[in-house]
């Protein structure tokens, strides 16, 4: 099939993207339909087994299906800019790649604002047109042309935007099929958005980023620093991962901050809910999840059917049999494919144009009309009552267009795997590249806890410890200078490289010798206690690195010959409460390292009315 659709170049290049980046080091998850293919299981493209998990090809391709299919290939975030520059650099030499555009459409707010500055109203009548919250009855001709004209223009283009991760690959120049522009980005893009694409007949690679492969990426470089002596990992290598029991304990019990796509709240009730202990049951469960599944009621049916064997005696004998694994309820995208083509007897092409007719991308409605006709006449020749099958008919309506593929679900499960590992075997590190790409579902303090309470002793940016990033020694995590946002770039670079060609900083003056800072960013540094190992209370710090500085950077052309020693001056001894540091750590950082629950022990000692205000001034 793929050789008589003419699809052999489309796997073959998306087989040379994939190795230009195994080439490099990266790493990708191959997911969507894709998976479904056992050719791109093979050629690398996927690391999921269609035939292991039962997943249909028709899902991904078939003869019913006039657009070209696509794989959906995630890079971390840091190697995404270079694997799209491969594809222009490999296959552009004569302008034949370009990226793909998208149509930012007028909604009746925009619409409103730029018809107001049209008619020249002033600022405070747009917000409140664009507002809605007005008496129709009160507006003067100009609001009531700009509101009638904003109907007009409703759904309209009002400008080009650049596709998510959408790459155009073509035999021919570009310029054959659209004129280009050149945005910010840097690469030339389309003037036409992924339908018109299809329509044209042109190939789509979707080349995207995201944050958890980045974490993954990181993770093995840095145990590789902090833990020399543990074993090579091949992370690609993922069946003794499913099956490690260690890592299955860990899901069942939740225990997934900081792992890709079974961290937020909900996920992880949900794994503790169903008490999920195996590779197939968190395929499910990134299922389950998804808005359809939850709004069609499967997801409670589901539950109470894992729960209660009885419940499950419930199912139709039809659906039993299709989805025993799923307790015979619909949890994927290919069981729509499944109940249409066993329960309601369509080819399984058919099927296929009956899941993508519920989805938001598919544009025929005639055919998809055909079909559903044709699903509930099946039905009554084989004798099912109009009960039953609209029942069915139903169930399979309110999902579809939400649910995923099941080789998704298997695509993201690998990858939560492989995070899962990670955190069972090397917690800390992992934690560290988590805090490195950004974090996740949380804010950065949450995983500071987390790497807490697994045994991590966290200390502030610290000008001999730290770097841009955070950084681990043993079981000491420094947390990076990033953090620190009156901190900047310039700054942080001068404090690392004067610190690796000389050695550690052994006091407050020998860093002033060799870091040419403003006043601004030292007071940063001593308040968030980056000058701890001279053990000197940061507010006599403060005052010592103000007088020196004198409110001045000095501005320095050469080394000194001579080293002068630095003037000592007689500071009173100025203490400083854990609940300032507290205090000061929130500003600086975001956050508190210490006990969140200190800031409650003792109550603020004055307690004011506003009518003491006047008197309290």
């Amino acid at each position: 099939l793929i050789q008589q659709q003419h699809y052999v170049p489309f796997f073959l290049i998306n087989w040379d993207i994939v190795n230009y980046a195994k080439h490099k080091g990266y790493y990708h998850v191959g997911r969507g339909s894709g998976a479904n293919s056992i050719i791109a299981y093979i050629l690398g493209i996927t690391d999921v087994d269609p035939i292991d998990l039962d997943l249909y090809f028709e899902r991904f391709m078939n003869l019913y299906r006039a657009n070209p299919p696509d794989f959906d290939i995630d890079f971390s975030w840091r190697d995404r800019e270079d694997v799209t520059r491969y594809i222009f650099d490999t296959f552009g030499k004569e302008g034949q790649v370009s990226l793909l555009a998208t149509y930012n459409t007028f909604q009746h707010k925009g619409a409103v604002r730029e018809l107001g500055k049209v008619f020249g109203l002033p600022k405070h009548e747009i917000d409140l047109l664009s507002s809605g919250k007005y008496n129709p009855q009160a507006l003067d001709q100009y609001a009531k042309l700009v509101h009638q004209y904003a109907q007009h223009l409703n759904g309209m283009p009002n400008h080009l935007s650049i596709h998510a991760g959408g790459v155009l690959v073509s035999e021919r120049p570009m310029h054959y099929f659209s004129a280009t522009n050149l945005p910010p980005k840097g690469f030339p893009t389309t003037q036409f958005d992924m339908h018109i694409a299809e329509d044209v007949g042109l190939y789509k690679y979707d080349i995207l980023g995201q944050r958890g492969l980045g974490k993954i990426k990181d993770a093995l470089g840095i145990i590789k620093v902090n833990r020399p002596e543990a074993p090579e990992v091949d992370i690609h290598h993922v069946k003794p991962l499913l099956e490690d029991k260690r890592i299955n304990k860990m899901v069942s019990e939740a225990k997934c901050i900081g792992c890709f796509y079974v961290e937020s709240p909900a996920m992880r009730m949900l794994l503790k809910k169903l008490e999920v202990n195996s590779y197939l049951g968190l395929v499910a469960a990134s299922s389950i999840i998804r808005p359809g599944v939850a709004k069609s009621g499967m997801m409670r049916e589901y539950i109470l059917r894992h729960k209660d064997p009885e419940r499950r005696k419930k199912a139709h004998p039809v659906m039993w049999e299709l989805m025993a694994d799923t307790y015979g309820v619909m949890v994927y995208q290919e069981d729509v494919i499944k109940v249409a083509h066993h329960f309601a007897g369509l080819s399984l092409g058919e099927s296929d144009v009956l899941r993508r007719g519920m989805s938001g991308k598919f544009r025929s409605r005639e055919e998809f009309q055909l079909v559903k006709d044709k699903f509930i006449s099946n039905c009554r020749t084989k004798g099912y009552t109009d009960q039953l099958t609209l029942e069915v008919w139903n169930q399979v309506e309110s999902f579809a267009g939400y649910a995923f593929a099941k080789g998704h679900s298997a695509s993201y499960a690998v990858e939560s795997y492989q995070s899962l590992y990670l955190k069972c075997y090397y917690p800390l590190e992992y934690m560290v590249a988590v805090l490195n790409n950004g974090g996740g579902y949380y804010r950065a303090e949450t995983y500071i806890h987390e790497a807490r309470m697994l045994g991590a002793t966290i200390y502030p940016p610290c000008v001999n410890h730290s770097n841009g990033l955070t950084v681990i020694k043993g079981s000491t995590i420094y947390l990076g200078f990033h953090f620190l946002s009156g901190l900047d770039t310039k700054t942080i670079l001068a404090i690392i490289a004067e610190r690796e060609q000389r050695g550690p900083y052994r006091s407050l003056d020998d860093f002033l010798e060799q870091v040419h800072i403003s006043a601004e960013s030292l007071d940063v540094l001593i308040r968030v206690k980056a000058f701890q190992f001279t053990g000197i209370n940061k507010r006599e710090l403060l005052w010592d690195g103000y007088y020196k500085l004198n409110h001045q950077p000095k501005t320095i052309f050469q080394e000194p010959l001579f080293k002068v020693k630095a003037q000592q001056f007689e500071f009173p001894k100025l203490p400083t409460s854990a609940l300032e540091e507290a205090f000061d750590q929130i500003e600086l950082l975001g956050f508190s390292l210490i006990n969140p629950f200190m800031l409650l022990k003792e109550e603020l000692a004055v307690h004011l009315q506003v009518s003491d205000m006047p008197k309290n001034v």
